[in-house]
């Protein structure tokens, strides 16, 4: 790999890091800060609604298609757009969780807007930049930026939080966001811009009438929206069992993405080795194994610190496999002819039941316990086994 090539990577890593680990943070940090902060289940679940701006992340190109800059189009979106949102991080650290949570709710959920609207023209420049053969190393280096993503904003970010409070948290992201932009300036653009196809209704319907895609529509659902239910809670649940919020925020947050990051290099190894519905049935076996050992671990009232490692190293791993099969499969059931509008539906569907899963979970937890959502959970993966045992 050539020295340029190199450059290019660390330049967009950087910014891919840099605006993705607040989105995190809002996603897997936030319910362990409402859970030490007292705030019931079902307002932990309802927070990861802060997602719901990815389901709508395909009408987002409009507004960049339509004004166009002469030079350096993208680079311009990127800055007007991460300017807006280094300012609501930075507002979002003068309102107070406690005092006014729902506001606090709806700054976060506009901010989570804009993170993901800056995701459009980040994207587009980077196919501008790279060329096809540079695009396969590309990738590999944007999956690495968010294992990075994830250690600063499930991790590091909690422990800022635990010793910096609220407001200094909120402020050192907004100095992240900005500082992060000085890379646009080591990034040459051309001043080509890229015509995405417009999103039509037709092409939407086209989507729903292929061969065989409503067992597909079932998985894409809800094969990972369970584990994914299990993960967002995983934080309020151990500090409900008393491990203190900087070990949460390590082994959680850091060690956990560690586990992660080995885990999709194991998955990439099974997927040589087996059919896909055997994948999917297999990865489905580990998340149950996570989901039960944590009942157990509720049942029989008996938490460790071997406890500890080994279901936080389960879950990490189990999300890795479900998200790897799952986004392997949306690759597979785009087509040819109208990729960009076939993945952009698969991945609103996938957002949606993800977030609608966590909302239900946080329902069960603050009317029942844990332990009946981790038995719900666990009875629901039984259902999608089946169903892809049966039909797929």
């Amino acid at each position: 790999m050539n020295t340029q090539l190199i450059k290019k990577n660390i330049l967009f890593g950087i910014l891919h890091a840099a605006f993705l680990s607040p989105f995190i943070f809002f996603m897997l940090g936030m319910p362990m800060i409402l859970q030490m902060e007292g705030f019931d289940s079902k307002l932990i679940g309802m927070f990861q609604m802060v997602g719901l701006p990815a389901v709508i992340k395909f009408l987002f190109s409009v507004p960049i298609d339509k004004f166009i800059f002469e030079k350096n189009h993208y680079k311009k979106w990127i800055i007007f757009i991460t300017i807006l949102y280094a300012i609501l991080l930075f507002t979002i650290s003068f309102v107070s969780l406690q005092d006014n949570v729902y506001i606090v709710l709806l700054a976060i959920m506009l901010t989570s807007l804009v993170a993901t609207f800056v995701d459009i023209p980040l994207n587009a420049l980077s196919i501008k930049v790279f060329t096809k053969e540079e695009r396969i190393i590309a990738g590999s280096y944007k999956s690495s930026s968010f294992f990075v993503a994830a250690l600063l904003g499930g991790g590091v970010f909690l422990l800022f939080y635990n010793h910096l409070a609220w407001q200094n948290t909120f402020i050192i992201m907004s100095i992240l966001v900005l500082i992060s932009l000085f890379a646009l300036y080591f990034i040459e653009e051309n001043n080509k811009t890229i015509k995405e196809e417009p999103v039509s209704f037709k092409a939407l319907i086209s989507f729903f009438k292929q061969k065989n895609i409503g067992i597909w529509i079932f998985i894409l659902s809800f094969y990972f929206a369970f584990i994914s239910a299990i993960w967002v809670f995983l934080k309020p649940y151990l500090i409900l069992k008393g491990v203190s919020p900087d070990n949460v925020a390590f082994y959680v947050g850091v060690y956990g993405s560690i586990i992660g990051f080995f885990a999709g290099f194991i998955a990439s190894i099974v997927g040589k080795k087996f059919s896909k519905k055997s994948i999917l049935i297999l990865f489905a076996f580990v998340n149950i194994i996570t989901i039960l050992s944590l009942f157990s671990i509720e049942y029989f009232e008996h938490f460790s610190y071997f406890a500890l490692l080994f279901v936080v190293t389960l879950s990490a791993a189990s999300i890795t496999f479900s998200s790897a099969i799952i986004f392997s499969h949306i690759m597979d059931y785009s087509r040819s002819s109208s990729k960009a509008v076939d993945y952009a539906i698969q991945s609103s569907l996938f957002s949606l039941t993800r977030i609608i899963s966590a909302v239900i979970a946080g329902i069960i937890i603050s009317n029942f316990d844990y332990k009946v959502m981790f038995l719900f959970e666990a009875a629901a993966v039984v259902l999608v086994i089946f169903v892809i045992y049966k039909y797929y």
